[in-house]
C-alpha cells in the first residue's frame, strides 16, 4: 500500500477523533488520536464502525489497484478476528 488509510469519527457527543492505518511489516498498524491530543495511541482497539470503514477503504484501494490482494487478504483477516470478539451493534428505534 503506496499510502495511509485515514478517516475521522464524530462520535454521538460531538467529540471527534482520527484513525490512521498504515501497512508496515506485512501487517496494519492502526493508531488513533484524539482531537486536541498531539500523541498517537497505539493500543486502543477499534471499534466495529472502525473495522467496517477500514475493510471499505482497502477494498475500494484493491479494486482501483491501489492496494494488493495480499493486503486486502490480511485486512479481510483481521478483521474477521476481531469482530466476533466485539458487542454486537444495538439497533435503532428506525430499524
Amino acid at each position: 500500500m503506496r499510502r495511509d488509510i485515514n478517516w475521522t469519527t464524530k462520535r454521538e457527543d460531538g467529540s471527534r477523533y482520527v484513525v490512521r492505518v498504515t501497512w508496515f511489516s506485512g501487517t496494519f498498524k492502526i493508531q488513533f488520536k484524539e482531537r486536541g491530543e498531539e500523541r498517537w495511541d497505539y493500543d486502543r482497539k477499534p471499534s466495529r464502525e472502525d473495522w467496517d470503514v477500514f475493510l471499505d477503504a482497502i477494498e475500494r484501494r484493491y479494486t482501483r489497484r491501489q492496494a494488493t490482494f495480499k493486503e486486502l487478504e490480511e485486512a479481510r483477516r483481521m478483521v474477521k478476528e476481531a469482530l466476533p470478539l466485539l458487542p454486537p451493534e444495538e439497533k435503532t428505534e428506525s430499524e
